[in-house]
């Protein structure tokens, strides 16, 4: 089976369209996200552009600065950017989850969870990759919540061997291609979390896995619409807590 991020993000869209609507009635505005962007990197203009024009579709400001001094409900740091900026930024703004300690999971932490759902997750999971964003946080995250996790990265050894166990396997390395069929259990849902290249070599998993994200059309949409889930769960936070 493909798993359809695009549909699934569709859905959580409208939901957020709604309650981007609720909040304005509640207090005469809508949402609002600052975009910190430092630096001539197209990469990161295309990823800001992407966040811009979703966030539209559901009804949130949005605002691109090179600084923290604004007025918005949550704060990102487009990476690679200042990690003196993403230390400043106060916890309860930090909807990309970049701060120890951060109240948010990352946007791509919770676009896996959105598709794994850990109440109905069984077996062994396995995450290659350990980065900051996506491995690190997600493996913590299942721990605290008893899951049999094996993390991998560039200094695991025999990866097929420890990929092979795996009853879900998410992959978050930035390699293209790293994991081959041969790495695969048979059944196993396959999470490739690659951006913009995928990491998993679709045609041939996808024929032995019992569920896998593409790439593109899997991960990534999900994780632009996570995001702005944290950002409107941040404003309804603000909102209770002025009560």
């Amino acid at each position: 089976m493909i798993i359809d991020g695009r549909k699934i993000a569709d859905e959580i869209t409208r939901n957020l369209s709604l309650k981007a609507q609720e909040f304005k009635s509640l207090t005469g505005r809508v949402p609002k996200l600052a975009i910190i962007l430092v630096g001539d990197d197209e990469a990161s203009k295309i990823y800001v552009n992407l966040k811009i024009k979703k966030a539209q579709e559901i009804g949130i400001e949005t605002e691109v600065r090179t600084d923290l001094n604004t007025d918005a409900d949550g704060i990102i740091v487009q990476l690679p950017g200042p990690e003196e900026l993403v230390k400043k930024i106060p916890l309860e703004k930090d909807v990309d989850g970049l701060r120890e300690n951060s109240p948010f999971l990352p946007a791509t932490v919770r676009a896996v969870l959105r598709i794994l759902d850990p109440a109905r997750m069984t077996g062994t999971i396995v995450i290659v990759g350990q980065g900051r964003l996506i491995g690190k946080p997600l493996a913590d995250f299942l721990e605290r919540d008893g899951k049999t996790v094996i993390r991998c990265d560039q200094t695991t050894k025999d990866l097929r061997i420890i990929t092979k166990q795996a009853d879900v396997l998410v992959v978050a390395t930035g390699v293209e291609n790293l994991i081959t069929a041969d790495m695969v259990k048979k059944g196993a849902i396959v999470i490739d979390c690659g951006a913009p290249k995928a990491e998993v070599d679709f045609p041939a998993v996808a024929r032995i896995a019992g569920a896998i994200t593409p790439v593109p059309g899997g991960i990534g949409p999900l994780t632009v619409v996570s995001l702005l889930e944290n950002l409107v769960e941040a404003t309804y936070n603000t909102l209770h807590e002025g009560r």
